[in-house]
């Protein structure tokens, strides 16, 4: 009995639920954002002739000597996969495609901004279109420009990638080898660490986003019937449903082309070719170089967006998911739109039915697959596995956010045409009171669930992951109500300023290449370091400013590149 209680203290009680044997590649989710507790790992150094089994043999040789005299039987499994031969760098023909492809972008970037700032380029021919959309000077000037419309947005987005950055960063950490590793589940008790833990529900800020800005489109776009592509085809044979089919169709054509998918195939392709050739390290074909693989593999899912319900346990660049949520529910909104456009008396009782729908669905996903509804670390890796597939990545479960953003978009398009009414002061300072006064309920009952603590109950999850939604995302969108309304104050000048709006158009990019300097760091890791709040803080900012600098390159030789060219391309 002593020793069971010797055992649950080091590997802080997680010995009876986490899956300990046998992890390879092959038989974990891909990455493996599981909490690492009970597994005891060394890194050696040995001569390049040994093989894997030899380590083996000669650990477990030591291993049960040493358990013998303690009572208990120690053994020690060394996979291949995870051995490592310090050799010069091979470059294969996918690797030396890639470095020729970003070569070209680069030349093409320098050689046309060149040539725009020594010659006056004017005209809307197809060399001087190519010239201003891959000049960096002049995408520089619109990435450091202020927008003036929905400026609020633009910070809730800003503040919404710096919380998804400091979720990933504190999730991998529970995979880190640390000195004084049980100390991390004492940090939910302590009030310094509640942002880690609260970052999680920044993901239903970016669905509530893309919710409003997408009805928002939509409806302006139904409101002056005035589309871009195939609209005379389109009017020539289908008539009553032309404008519906338009806000339906182009979109995702214009959204697939311009907006996500050459960033993301850039990035793919990096993970895919020469990534794994950056660094070295214990972990690192963990951290990195299963990832090359599953990209190989899975790419196609990606560029699909349907990487979260396809084949989720191995995912290219994990954090993509989101993506293909955002596709898919992206492509749903106008079948909810026009309905709401065309029969506005009738769109009053379709909103609100449709997200008492949602809440209901989510419940129904929580109870039919019994799990959590937050990533908590002291739960069994069945149930947190569960809680990516069903919870964090599958559509469904993401629709009530969507849903919300598309009530938001409805009223702010409202706001613009004139056709909303006045809010009376009594309204605005009664729902804010009212609004902090159920957050503040709601992140009480979060730090409960996720205290170590906390015994699972499946009533429990039903309620908080359905109250959770509901007001996370009302106390988003009355925040940006109200600062678009007027009504912001202090709160719409902080929103709206400068650097939030520069980190705004900066965050697609972050988004895509926050986890390479994530899995690059925790990848080249050869040592366990000490746990502490100084430590964790001074690394987060670290990984901030090199995601940035990564972001900005990413930005101006791809996203802003291809994002002016597919404008000038479809306007015409």
């Amino acid at each position: 009995m002593e020793k069971d209680s010797i055992l649950d203290i080091i590997t802080s009680n997680r010995r009876h639920i986490e899956f300990t044997k046998n992890q390879t590649s092959k038989n974990t989710m891909i990455p493996n954002l599981l909490p690492n507790f009970a597994r005891f790992r060394s890194a050696f150094c040995i001569p390049s002739a040994c093989r894997s089994e030899d380590l083996e043999r000669i650990l477990n040789s030591t291993l049960l000597h040493f358990g013998k005299s303690i009572g208990l039987t120690i053994y020690n499994e060394v996979f291949e996969e995870n051995c490592s031969v310090y050799t010069e760098i091979s470059w294969n023909s996918s690797d030396i495609t890639f470095l020729i492809m970003l070569g070209a972008l680069v030349s093409l970037a320098l050689a046309a901004t060149v040539y725009e700032e020594r010659f006056n380029v004017e005209g809307g021919g197809i060399f001087q279109v190519v010239v201003q959309s891959f000049s960096m000077s002049n995408n520089w000037r619109k990435l450091t420009s202020c927008n003036t419309m929905m400026a609020s947005l633009d910070g809730i987005r800003a503040l919404s990638i710096f919380a998804v950055m400091l979720c990933h960063f504190g999730l991998t950490n529970l995979t880190l080898p640390y000195i004084n590793k049980k100390d991390i589940f004492d940090t939910s008790r302590r009030i310094e660490y509640l942002p880690y833990y609260l970052s999680s529900l920044s993901v239903d800020s970016f669905l509530l986003l893309g919710g409003a800005l997408r009805t928002y489109n939509v409806l302006e776009k139904l409101e002056r019937k005035k589309f871009f592509y195939f609209k005379d085809v389109i009017q020539r044979y289908l008539r009553k449903f032309k404008y519906f089919l338009f806000a339906l169709i182009f979109p995702y054509l214009y959204f697939y082309a311009n907006r996500l998918t050459p960033a993301l195939a850039v990035t793919i392709a990096f993970y895919a070719t020469i990534f794994p050739l950056l660094g070295s390290g214990p972990t690192w074909f963990q951290d990195v170089g299963v990832q090359k693989e599953v990209c190989q593999e899975n790419w196609p899912l990606n560029l699909l967006y349907v990487n979260n319900i396809i084949d989720p346990d191995r995912m290219c660049i994990v954090q993509t998911w989101y993506l293909g949520a955002d596709m898919q529910l992206y492509l749903l909104a106008p079948l909810i739109v026009y309905p709401i456009w065309m029969w506005p008396s009738a769109g009053k009782y379709i909103i609100p039915v449709m997200l008492a729908l949602s809440s209901l669905l989510t419940a129904y996903i929580i109870f039919e697959t019994d799990t959590t509804v937050l990533f908590v670390s002291t739960f069994e890796d069945d149930k947190l596995a569960s809680y990516f597939k069903w919870i964090h990545y599958f559509t469904p479960s993401r629709l009530f956010s969507y849903l919300a953003g598309v009530t938001l978009g409805k009223i702010l398009s409202s706001i613009k045409n004139g056709n909303a009414e006045k809010t009376s002061k009594e309204v605005f300072y009664s729902s804010s009171i009212l609004s902090t006064l159920a957050l503040s309920v709601i992140l009480y009952a979060v730090l409960q669930y996720i205290s170590p603590d906390y015994k699972y109950s499946l009533g429990q999850s039903i309620s908080l992951g359905v109250l959770i939604k509901i007001v996370v995302t009302f106390c988003i969108a009355w925040i940006i109500f109200v600062c678009e309304t007027g009504h912001g104050g202090r709160t719409n000048r902080f929103l709206s300023c400068r650097p939030l709006q520069f980190i705004s158009k900066l965050s697609f990019c972050m988004f895509l290449t926050h986890y390479i300097v994530i899995n690059h760091l925790n990848g080249s890791t050869r040592q366990p370091e000490y746990f502490c709040f100084i430590r964790q803080t001074y690394v987060m900012i670290g990984h901030c400013v090199y995601t940035i600098f990564l972001s900005i390159s990413l930005h101006l030789l791809v996203e802003a590149p291809s994002r002016a060219l597919t404008k000038n391309i479809m306007t015409k």
